[in-house]
């Protein structure tokens, strides 16, 4: 038995479609059963939150490994979480964090870094999946496209290497089924670099229909970010990482995908065509 965390999110949601797809069984852990009702009876629901350690206590009891996301932003109240993780049989632990964990200029490096440490001192066997830049990241443009067939943005011509969800799903899901899986840090992005004028070409492509990609300002999208609902603190995180690749400071490309699942990590060009019509 598995506990996904976050298994309505982009990432989490995969890793129980994953799971249950190599025959495992699934028990995921949400404050709402509704939001997971689609899978029926193929997983076990476990409601609750992390800011309810009795909850969690529940949830995680019995399983041989959980995927774990950050959860809770408040340190002390996460080790406590760890701390019962420990008590309930020393599960196997995949961790989703940040590639910019080990860059401690980066608020969200850091607090994800702090989360990994927490976990690092409890001795759970565990392993560090880092993603990049998730491609999902361009469904914040959904709205901008469709009223008025724009991209606004702040990253100028930087690059990342954008990865599809369901590739950090792939490589979650081998670090909680595989003991054998070297390495207890695995840094995942795609397989090449692309810049946000370069997946607007693409999108406008597959779309059909003209896509104008505006540069704006870094407080522009701090402020965009604040009207959607973003805590000014994590927008101001946030602005920092795309500060990093406006400036071309984040150009990492990594083989992990190849190296642990065995499959070539997906081009955004794939990616986009599968998810066209939530832009359409």
């Amino acid at each position: 038995m598995y506990l996904v965390t976050g298994a309505t999110g982009n990432v989490g949601s995969k890793v129980v479609a994953q799971l249950l797809g190599s025959g495992a069984k699934v028990r995921v852990f949400t404050r709402d059963p509704g939001k997971v009702s689609h899978w029926g009876d193929r997983v076990e629901v476990a409601v609750g939150e992390f800011g309810r350690l009795d909850s969690f206590e529940r949830a995680i009891a019995g399983v041989d490994g959980a995927f774990l996301m950050g959860g809770i932003s408040d340190q002390e109240s996460y080790e406590r979480l760890i701390a019962a993780a420990k008590a309930q049989g020393n599960p196997r632990i995949a961790f989703l964090s940040s590639i910019l964990a080990d860059t401690p200029e980066f608020r969200i490096g850091r607090l994800h870094k702090e989360k990994e440490d927490a976990i690092r001192a409890s001795g759970l066997p565990a392993k560090f999946v880092r993603p990049g830049s998730f491609m999902t990241n361009t469904y914040q443009w959904i709205g901008t496209i469709k009223t008025e067939g724009v991209v606004y943005n702040a990253t100028g011509t930087g690059k990342i290497a954008a990865i599809a969800p369901e590739d950090i799903a792939a490589v979650a899901v081998k670090a909680l089924t595989d003991p054998e899986l070297s390495g207890d840090t695995l840094e995942v992005t795609g397989g090449a670099l692309i810049s946000v004028p370069e997946q607007v070409s693409i999108l406008a492509e597959v779309l059909g229909k003209p896509i104008r990609c505006v540069d704006v300002p870094m407080e522009f999208a701090i402020q965009g970010m604040i009207r959607a609902g973003a805590p000014a603190q994590l927008a101001a995180g946030v602005a920092q990482s795309l500060e990093a690749i406006r400036d071309g400071r984040i150009v990492t490309v990594k083989d992990t995908v190849k190296r642990v699942t065995g499959h070539e990590p997906k081009t955004f060009a794939v990616w986009a065509r599968e998810n066209a019509a939530r832009f359409a």
